[in-house]
């Protein structure tokens, strides 16, 4: 077991012990957010018929050949009312936007280019394109249209809609338990006795793994003993595909927590990563498959470490390809100097923008890993690689985009 390593080996251990989740139907309805457990075909052709994309007027191009010219309207079609005539030489037929061709027209002229008069229309220019929405153009029958492991979203949800799909095979939520530890933390509403804390983390790191698509339950304050510590994780495992806990990772008398990881998972993978905020991470894996996550107590490493780690895990037990479960991550031109951290690699809150196509990072001022204010306004994470001790203003620099951003 090695447990001191790098951020890349941490991530492949905890990716390759991702819980897989089973699938279940659900309900269009209920489907926004949830992660696709099976490809989606386009079950016909998209659009299903050809159709104008402008309002004005459908005629044969052939007859467009001298121009001005002026034709007689013989009718019209308007989206949901087609035309019950075919077009013949020499006409013309009005047509709204979404209406279905008639046959043998092969131009919409727009309404601009257009002089109506009483039962006819002039012609006066044509249109370098023939304004035509062709069936299948933007998917054809068969064509796959969404994928496993896609998170839907407004816009394919309203693609399923159109495809008349009122319910889908989703992947089962995974189910996460957060366990809180330390006698210094009171719970919320009640007033912090002296050296205390509200528990604070365990609903930041809640809201980040229900944002991710989990389903959370939240343990009452776990005391610094550890029976208490071994009794928590034994009950959150029983009913978890993922146990977050927070605190006592580190290597005090009272910090109990890599204790009990240790032995429920029959030896922890890790519990040392070379980064900054967040060294003591540890994770380990039960018997049964519950991965098993201990975060630091600090509100910054905890952060972090939910970032760089968590959110990818429940991304892969959803489905998400490896290649697309990180944070997006780019190069920017560091706004300030920057401290870094010998041997480990560092990672500074921050926020990011874009000035004349280049992106920029500019780092938060106090970045204490104690500060719970450091990622509120935060839209970033950057990069200070190992044995880099310092970067100066205007160097280079590899960023994570924070979701949201």
């Amino acid at each position: 077991m090695s447990h001191f390593i790098s951020v890349e080996d941490a991530l492949l251990h905890i990716l390759d012990a991702a819980p897989r989740q089973g699938t279940e139907r659900v309900g269009l309805s209920d489907a926004p957010g949830r992660y696709l457990a099976a490809p989606i075909n386009a079950p016909a052709d998209v659009p299903a018929f050809d159709n104008s994309a402008m309002d004005g007027i459908v005629v044969r191009r052939d007859d467009l050949t001298a121009l001005p010219r002026t034709l007689p309207l013989v009718g019209e079609s308007a989206a949901g009312h087609p035309a019950d005539r075919e077009l013949g030489p020499a006409q013309a037929m009005r047509i709204s936007t979404g209406a279905r061709i008639p046959q043998h027209a092969d131009q919409v002229i727009p309404r601009e280019l257009c002089d109506f008069g009483d039962g006819e229309v002039t012609v006066r220019e044509l249109p370098a394109h023939d304004h035509i929405r062709r069936a299948g153009d933007y998917l054809s029958q068969g064509r796959p249209a969404l994928f496993p492991g896609q998170r839907l979203d407004a816009a394919s949800i309203g693609l399923l809609a159109s495809f008349n799909i009122a319910a889908l095979s989703v992947v089962r939520r995974p189910r996460v338990t957060i366990i809180a530890t330390g006698d210094e933390l009171v719970e919320l509403g009640q007033e912090p006795g002296p050296g205390q804390l509200v528990n604070s983390n365990a609903y930041m790191i809640e809201a980040l793994a229900k944002r991710c698509g989990a389903t959370t339950r939240v343990l009452p304050i776990t005391p610094d003993r550890y029976e208490a510590v071994r009794a928590a994780f034994e009950e959150a495992c029983a009913t978890s595909d993922l146990v977050l806990s927070i605190g006592g990772v580190s290597v005090g008398e009272h910090d109990h927590v890599r204790r009990v990881l240790d032995e429920r998972s029959s030896g922890m993978t890790f519990w040392k990563i070379r980064m900054k905020p967040g060294k003591p991470l540890a994770f380990g894996t039960t018997e049964g498959g519950t991965a098993l996550v201990g975060l630091p107590g600090n509100p910054a490493s905890s952060f972090v470490g939910f970032q760089l780690f968590v959110r990818p895990l429940l991304a892969c037990a959803q489905g998400v390809p490896r290649d697309q479960a990180s944070l997006p991550r780019v190069n920017a031109v560091l706004d300030a100097p920057v401290q870094g951290a010998g041997r480990r690699r560092t990672y500074l809150a921050g926020q990011w923008y874009a000035q004349r196509g280049v992106m920029h990072f500019a780092p938060l001022s106090d970045q204490s890993s104690g500060n719970p204010a450091l990622f509120a306004g935060a839209t970033a994470l950057g990069i200070v690689e190992e044995g880099i001790d310092s970067l100066s203003a205007g160097a280079s620099l590899p960023m994570l985009l924070l979701p949201g951003s």
